[in-house]
């Protein structure tokens, strides 16, 4: 029902397994089939008016009543149910023109809540995390000799790799080596070049095109020759149910070998992060990019725990950082918005400051920043990117300087 995250599905099923318990400790054993909209009132007064710290927030709210609409939603076209007792009264929704459409809308849901905390780090707090917390250095750059931590290197490799392209946690930990560019033709003095991220491993399906840093490709042909090799002679047992790859004649496809040694070839872009964890060459060498001391994948929830582990490191050592790899995706949305509307309004002056705000070049200078920016992070729609607006270090002086500025005008007139 249009939820491919596996992040998403996890977070779906305790959502519905919260539910599950409510109906069968609070309301007198009753099944999901059997709820009714008192259930749902009694629920949404447990969850949002019980005291702290027991109370969720009214986006944490939105976000379970979403994952039970579409499971109660499922089981109204199965015939398991009569009604949803969440309720999805119909109501209409202006597309232009006049012209409105049906939308389904909830009873359930909360108006007005946040989207969640956008959390975002500087560049040198980033700098800070990336040197004390996954290097295990000390703050004044030297290698502290108490630190019994490993693959530093690596795992401050990736942290870079997710800061300067705005790749999601998944989307990272499910590259292959053999999709890495080659340094080899590349155009003379490159500072980055494109990568067409697979759509199989981005959320939603939706494959985009990221820029990779030469100065970054460089370092990950590195890790990939050396502490990625090393790993590799570690390994002591395949994956479960692996996927023998034969060969890889490009960065877009690789020949699969079946049970009875049948070799046919398998697009990379149709791999899931899944199948991409089984792939191994016929002599059991995952070809995931990352992987952990003992030459097994690093999935994202290995990487979540280096990530937690770094930021109590830093806390240990007397810094307020706790990082997650997805507030380095939220730093590189912030930082690289405010670096584009900057170069875009210096493309849109270079001949003078347009005189009607109405313009095209007024458009540009916003509307452009952000269309780029969606592209890059892959948002389905660009209300997803429009929250990094407000995030900007300069959005309160621009909106004070704007305010004078007006007021000034209406001075003069009259």
């Amino acid at each position: 029902m249009g939820v491919r995250s596996p992040n998403s599905l996890r977070a779906y099923g305790r959502d519905l397994v919260v539910w599950m318990r409510f109906l069968a400790e609070r309301r007198d054993g009753k099944s999901v089939w059997s709820a009714d909209r008192e259930d749902v009132a009694v629920f949404h007064a447990a969850r949002r008016r019980s005291e702290p710290p027991h109370r969720i927030s009214a986006a944490s709210w939105n976000r379970s009543v979403a994952a039970l609409e579409k499971f109660y939603g499922w089981a109204a076209e199965e015939g398991l149910i009569a009604a949803s007792p969440f309720g999805t009264p119909v109501a209409w929704r202006p597309v232009g023109r006049g012209r409105y459409v049906p939308a389904r809308t909830s009873r359930a849901r909360e108006p007005g809540a946040r989207r969640g905390d956008l959390r975002f780090i500087g560049l040198d707090l980033f700098l800070l995390f990336r040197d004390t917390g996954l290097r295990g250095r000390l703050d004044d750059g030297r290698d502290d000799e108490g630190w019994t931590g490993r693959h530093g290197e690596r795992n401050a490799l990736f942290a870079e790799l997710l800061v300067t392209t705005g790749l999601r946690l998944e989307e990272a930990a499910s590259l292959l080596t053999v999709e890495l560019p080659s340094l080899e033709r590349l155009p003379s003095r490159p500072r980055s070049i494109p990568f067409r991220l697979p759509g199989s491993i981005a959320k939603g399906g939706r494959s985009r095109e990221i820029r990779i840093p030469v100065r970054l490709l460089r370092r990950l042909h590195d890790y990939a020759e050396i502490e990625r090799a090393n790993a590799l002679t570690r390994i002591r047992r395949l994956p479960s149910r692996p996927l023998i790859a034969a060969g890889a004649s490009n960065r877009t496809s690789v020949d699969l070998a079946d049970d009875e040694g049948v070799v046919s070839g398998a697009r990379l872009d149709t791999l899931t992060p899944l199948h991409r964890q089984r792939l191994v060459t016929p002599a059991g060498e995952p070809l995931t990019l990352w992987l952990s001391e003992a030459g097994r994948p690093m999935t994202p929830a290995a990487w979540a725990a280096v990530f937690r582990r770094a930021s109590a490191r830093c806390c240990r050592a007397g810094l307020d950082l706790v990082v997650t790899p997805h507030a380095l995706r939220h730093t590189f949305a912030v930082h690289m918005l405010s670096m584009l509307i900057r170069e875009q309004i210096g493309s849109v002056l270079a001949d003078g400051p347009p005189d009607d705000p109405g313009s095209a070049a007024y458009r540009r200078m916003i509307g452009d920043p952000l269309q780029k920016l969606q592209r890059l992070l892959g948002h389905a729609s660009i209300a997803s990117t429009y929250i990094y607006l407000d995030s900007l270090d300069e959005s309160r002086a621009l909106v004070e300087a704007a305010a004078e500025r007006w007021s000034t005008a209406l001075d003069g007139v009259a």
